[in-house]
């Protein structure tokens, strides 16, 4: 009597051919959609830095397998020349994704109205002003308080490029001056970022920042 072959329960076998499937789908879309976010973040850090540039998200290993303590990084030679690429922790380039991509409404119809916001909208603020940080770096910029400045003046703008109105991006540089400029350690601060201030770079502009 031939013994009878143990058979797989279906469940598995639906478990396997899914993972055998959908595994290198879920791979190739990530990858489409983090690519698709580095060209667009890239072409807009280019404008800032007057030249190209490039920036990188954290692939699937980088987001799972991988901790960066900052958000955003910039490289610089010893002749204190800038590399040609920042790199982005996966928070700030998961904002910047979703505000391109319309999935932070909520999130600018209260910075248009009120600088009442929560922790929502901060995050998308911060979001912004981490890539223009990154961005005045790749520009030459080596003062951390200088970069931030012109950061806080140029994330309205940036914020536009990436989809919102100006006065959603106007929102957004005003919550990040409030809430998240004070929080910055000493070095990224200064007396002299004001409206009118050595470091406004709109000093006939009255609107700040």
């Amino acid at each position: 009597m031939r013994a009878g072959t143990a058979r797989m329960p279906v469940w598995i076998r639906v478990l396997l051919v899914a993972a055998l499937v959908g595994g290198p789908g879920w791979w190739i879309a990530d990858r489409h959609q983090r690519i698709g976010n580095q060209d667009r973040l890239a072409a807009i850090a280019s404008e800032i830095a007057q030249r190209p540039v490039r920036v990188r998200c954290p692939s699937w290993i980088g987001r799972n397998l991988m901790f960066e303590t900052v958000e955003g990084s910039v490289a610089f030679d010893a002749e204190g020349r800038p590399a040609g690429e920042t790199k982005l922790r996966e928070e700030s380039c998961a904002e910047l994704d979703a505000l391109a991509e319309g999935r932070r409404g909520e999130a600018l119809a209260c910075v248009e109205r009120s600088g009442s916001c929560g922790n929502d909208a901060q995050a998308v603020a911060r979001a912004v002003d981490v890539i223009v940080h990154e961005a005045w770096h790749l520009r030459g910029v080596t003062s951390e308080a200088v970069t931030e400045c012109s950061s806080l003046q140029t994330l309205a703008w940036t914020a536009r490029r990436l989809g919102a109105t100006e006065a959603q991006g106007r929102g957004l540089a005003r919550l990040q001056l409030e809430t998240g400029y004070p929080l910055m350690p000493d070095r990224y601060r200064s007396g002299d970022c004001r409206d009118g201030g050595a470091l406004d770079l709109r000093p006939g502009d009255p609107a700040w920042p």
